[in-house]
């Protein structure tokens, strides 16, 4: 276990509603410089017949939208943790485009990763695209991804440096995206219920969903997953509500009673109003949230009956060079345990 922090955090990272609504500066709006240039960048690629994933940064570029994304990435890494970029051209584009779009955006960011192949309808190579629409699968069953369903999202990260999600469409009601403040949650915590702490930094066990990199029959990490860890003078947060409880289900036994509150005490915190900021994603939204310092989740929704109109949204997992120092043995990707590399849980 690392050590454990025991001074309130004060940097942008640990924010409020409040503080959001008062000071809107992450969100932002793509100049119209920065739409012709995407427009120009993807008539650059599609006259090579180059397909998303099959393409770098220098192939697509970006001269003024670069700038932007520079400084989006800054506030995401540095600043508040999260980053809403407005207007890009997602409704004059067919699917194949759109790919090419967010990853020609993505690139300029990070290093896309691979995520779980049940989410890819699209066909970019590798699962580096997953798009998050209602596959009519029922999220209480085993091992099935909450992406792939139109069902509610406890509070959450993924196993990436950064992720970034483009709305394509909206749902006939709800699907409303939500952000929270793990520093706040933090401090929250430090300030109220400092003999919790512990427990968050040794951390729990977690639900693989048959994502096991070494057994197939593996059913949980082969280690604790800290909620949190304090290194190199920065706090990181790694939580999946959800796979934490249904890896309990898997081994039959229940939370210790301490962990259990410590528990309870995070997520009552991050569902908390006062430090959950809901926002309804229009199309041509860009949310780009670190996953070291934000969760993130989202309401269940309504479907339209035609396939054509429901919810769409693509997401990119991204690896961002320099991005942040973590503890030794929790990276992007992956958490190490004692004896074996485990996948970190990519069922999202």
């Amino acid at each position: 276990m690392t050590e454990i922090l025991r001074e309130l955090v004060t940097d942008r990272s640990a924010w409020k509603v409040a503080d959001m609504e008062r000071d809107r500066s992450w969100v932002r709006m793509l100049s119209a410089e920065a739409r012709a240039e995407l427009d120009k960048a993807l008539a650059a690629v599609a006259a090579k017949g180059l397909r998303a994933g099959e393409f770098d940064s220098a192939d697509f570029a970006l001269p003024t939208l670069r700038a932007e994304l520079d400084a989006a990435l800054a506030e995401v890494r540095d600043g508040r943790g999260a980053v809403l970029v407005r207007g890009f051209p997602v409704q004059k584009h067919d699917g194949d485009t759109l790919s090419s779009l967010l990853w020609g955006v993505g690139i300029h960011l990070g290093q896309p990763m691979p995520q779980r192949a049940s989410l890819n309808l699209g066909g970019v190579r590798d699962n580096l695209i997953a798009h998050i629409t209602d596959q009519g699968l029922d999220y209480n069953a085993p091992n099935v991804n909450g992406s792939a369903t139109s069902a509610e999202q406890q509070p959450h990260t993924d196993p990436a440096d950064v992720v970034a999600l483009l709305c394509v469409r909206k749902a006939k009601a709800g699907g409303i995206s939500r952000l929270v403040s793990a520093t706040t949650i933090h401090n929250d915590i430090l300030a109220t219920r400092p003999d919790l702490l512990a427990p968050l930094y040794e951390g729990y066990l977690y639900d693989l969903r048959g994502d096991a990199a070494n057994s197939p029959d593996q059913q949980v990490t082969d280690g604790r997953i800290p909620v949190f860890t304090y290194h190199g003078d920065k706090l990181s947060c790694v939580f999946n509500a959800k796979m934490i409880e249904t890896a309990q289900k898997k081994l039959g036994t229940a939370l210790p009673p301490r962990e259990r509150e410590a528990y309870q005490a995070f997520l009552d915190r991050a569902l908390d109003p006062v430090n959950r900021l809901d926002m309804d994603l229009e199309p041509g939204d860009l949310q780009i949230v670190s996953n070291y310092t934000m969760l993130h989740a989202r309401t269940g929704w309504v479907e339209e009956g035609d396939p054509a109109r429901r919810r769409l949204m693509l997401r990119l997992w991204l690896r961002v060079e320099n991005f942040r120092d973590v503890a030794p043995g929790v990276a992007s990707g992956y958490v190490r345990g004692s004896t074996v590399d485990v996948v970190r849980p990519a069922a999202y």
